[in-house]
């Protein structure tokens, strides 16, 4: 399938970037901040629209892991060895305690 291509009225489709469809009372929602959101109440997709007739098109997206530097530092753990958040507790992988 073309996504440039209008399905409506064959018009030219542009990419009007990525954004979440979030469940709520009483149905759908747009929301930015696409890497915080919690999976479960959230649709990411991207959005597509017709310069001619402003028909939306959207398109399931795939959720992108957070790049080095983006967020929390990390450390691996003493235990297990697998990297987690430095503020954790406990190691969200083997569950000892960290401090």
């Amino acid at each position: 399938m073309d996504r440039s291509v209008c399905i409506r009225c064959g018009g030219t489709m542009v990419s009007m970037g990525r954004q979440l469809l979030r469940k709520g009372n009483p149905g759908w929602h747009l929301r930015g901040d696409f890497e915080h959101e919690s999976a479960e109440s959230s649709l990411p997709v991207e959005v597509w629209r017709c310069t001619s007739c402003q028909h939306l098109d959207f398109y399931l997206a795939e959720r992108t892991a957070p790049g080095p530097g983006s967020g929390i530092a990390q450390a691996p753990c003493p235990y297990c060895g697998q990297l987690h958040e430095l503020d954790d507790p406990k190691c969200p992988h083997c569950g000892k305690r960290l401090f």
